[in-house]
């Protein structure tokens, strides 16, 4: 009875953990401990490819992976993101754990942007060809974000720039052997629990 109810409670936390809480605002809205991603970092890798690196402007040890299906570039210090051959409509962005997002997406058309965290999709949202448009995204589960540009439903290449891209709340995700370490220590407890019980 007591193993039931203890797999029925951890399936219920998993299943409440998993469930995404991703929200997308439109507008520059400042979070907490939001943090520049900028180039350089003092990293040896391609400014230009499908995939290009940023660190964290406040830690350069965090990297920022930065990838779309089409070749881009970074530069500036902080981290401007343009395609080699003009437009572009895919970006995830991938590092540590991180639950914030601000960015500012340049649109040569008007259309519009879907994200995704892996837990939940967004709901489009419109993009302006003219001017700036900032989206914050609160919520997010995990270590990446995905968006994706389209056009009365097509995905289509429409960006020209990912400017003043911030992260926030961003924290280390544990290696597998520290998840070792941690069962062990349990199994241990465990182990010194029953000990102590049957004496």
């Amino acid at each position: 009875m007591k193993l039931h109810a203890l797999l029925s409670g951890v399936a219920l936390a998993a299943a409440f953990t998993s469930a995404s809480a991703l929200t997308v605002l439109t507008g520059n809205v400042p979070q907490i401990d939001s943090n520049l991603v900028r180039n350089p970092c003092g990293l040896a890798t391609p400014d230009t490819g499908l995939s290009v690196q940023g660190c964290l402007n406040d830690n350069h040890a965090v990297i920022v992976d930065l990838s779309s299906d089409e070749s881009i570039n970074i530069n500036g210090g902080q981290a401007t993101l343009s395609a080699v051959d003009g437009a572009f409509s895919t970006l995830t962005i991938n590092t540590a754990s991180f639950s914030t997002l601000i960015l500012d997406i340049d649109a040569n058309a008007d259309g519009f942007v879907t994200f995704t965290d892996g837990a939940g999709t967004s709901a489009p949202f419109a993009l302006d060809d003219n001017g700036q448009n900032f989206f914050t995204l609160t919520g997010i589960v995990g270590n990446f974000v995905t968006f994706v540009t389209s056009v009365n439903g097509v995905e289509t290449d429409i960006v020209d720039e990912v400017k003043q891209i911030r992260l926030g709340q961003v924290t280390a995700i544990p290696e597998p052997e520290t998840y070792a370490l941690m069962m062990a220590g349990l199994a241990a407890l465990g182990f010194i629990g029953r000990r102590r019980k049957s004496r």
